[in-house]
């Protein structure tokens, strides 16, 4: 009975907290709306300008070869796996025009197809003649996106006039897929960790939960009422587990709503999220043990929220490893249990993987909170209670 008042108290008074809860809820979703935008931004496309003086040629079997104008067909189908296109090619009239136009940066890479380009494949093909007509690349050398730019084009040329020319190029290279059998983007790849950011937001509604008893002297009437830790702390971590799972859900519909795609089972990303989000409870018990005001924990309390943000997998970080264990690598940030919530939930969603695939994920997400529980429990209790 304990028990089922306290997790109605608390209910209710979340509720009453409607803007931390607002803030929890929507946080992450937003967040999805930016990086989705951000990431379609950075998905370059290559200004390729094409000059191109290849004339018609005829081939024996009585058509017209258009190498020129199929090279730039080529580069014109050349996309990224979301369909955005690589290059955007502009043909071009005056070769000055577009060296202006590379030193001002306005253009990546000038390519041009000679004349004579569709008349020296066919020769070549016919073994009339030892080479084909070479094409030019003009661009800045201190450019990455020329070096990138002229690399994929030179790429698609090659391929194109083995094509036309009828050349068998002996295989040297063979490609073998591993994981999933679909190619994330890099937006798919972040969204494990934007949904964890939904569960880092709980950080604020559980020590508020915790620290709200303090800061209004109730913890001494709770203590008169015989609510032994257990039932508070599973007051508490229910509460906070559907508001995570809200929180969560609104951030997966969020990247639906923008195209992202999951084979992934809905109860292994379930279970991940739910102990990811226990993990957050125990931490916020952690800084809530610290603090002794509301005021407190929306301004100090913001710092273990940064930590937890930037070292859970979301920025790019050098890997520390700390041990190795049955063949898995303990890195520095995986002490905090959101790192390793972040990369079973990328296993699960992103390359479906099933129990046996995060099995070293979810063993140490369980044996992280269950030690961040006992450090909260036992600073709570000589902070705010062994006085009492």
């Amino acid at each position: 009975m304990r028990f089922l008042a306290y997790l109605s108290k608390t209910f209710k008074e979340n509720l009453r907290e409607w803007k931390i809860l607002i803030l929890a809820l929507v946080f992450a979703p937003i967040f999805v709306y930016f990086m989705f935008a951000y990431f379609g931004a950075t998905s370059p496309s290559y200004a390729l300008l094409v000059l191109n003086r290849d004339q018609p040629a005829p081939t024996t079997e009585g058509k017209e070869r258009r190498a020129g104008e199929d090279l730039v067909a080529e580069w014109t189908k050349l996309k990224y796996p979301d369909g955005k296109p690589i290059f955007k090619v502009r043909p071009l009239d005056d070769l000055e025009e577009g060296r202006r136009l590379i030193k001002n940066h306005d253009a990546d890479l000038v390519v041009i197809i000679p004349d004579g380009f569709s008349r020296s494949i066919e020769g070549y093909r016919q073994k009339r003649t030892a080479a084909v007509s070479p094409l030019t690349n003009i661009g800045d050398t201190a450019s990455v996106r020329f070096m990138v730019a002229a690399s994929l084009a030179d790429f698609v040329s090659f391929s194109y006039v083995t094509s036309a020319a009828g050349l068998e190029i002996p295989e040297v290279v063979k490609f073998e897929t591993v994981g999933a059998i679909r190619n994330p983007s890099e937006f798919d790849l972040y969204v494990p960790a934007l949904l964890v950011l939904a569960i880092i937001m709980v950080l604020f509604t559980a020590a508020a939960s915790i620290i709200k008893e303090v800061d209004k002297g109730t913890i001494v009437r709770l203590q008169l009422s015989r609510l032994t830790p257990f039932e508070f702390l599973s007051a508490v971590s229910f509460n906070q587990l559907l508001i995570g799972t809200a929180a969560v859900g609104l951030t997966y519909l969020a990247a639906l709503s923008v195209g992202y795609q999951s084979d992934g089972s809905a109860v292994m990303f379930l279970l991940v999220a739910a102990l990811g989000t226990l993990s957050i409870i125990a931490i916020g018990l952690l800084v809530a043990a610290w603090m002794k005001t509301i005021y407190e924990l929306l301004t100090v309390g913001v710092f273990p929220f940064f930590i937890l943000m930037f070292f859970s997998e979301m920025f790019p970080l050098p890997r520390v490893t700390l041990f190795r264990l049955a063949g898995h690598v303990f890195y520095a940030n995986d002490v905090l249990p959101t790192a390793l919530t972040v990369k079973a939930l990328n296993k699960v969603l992103n390359f479906r993987a099933g129990p046996a695939d995060v099995v070293f994920e979810l063993a140490a997400i369980v044996v992280l909170t269950v030690l961040y529980f006992a450090a909260g429990l036992w600073l709570f209790h000589r902070r705010h209670l062994r006085a009492r």
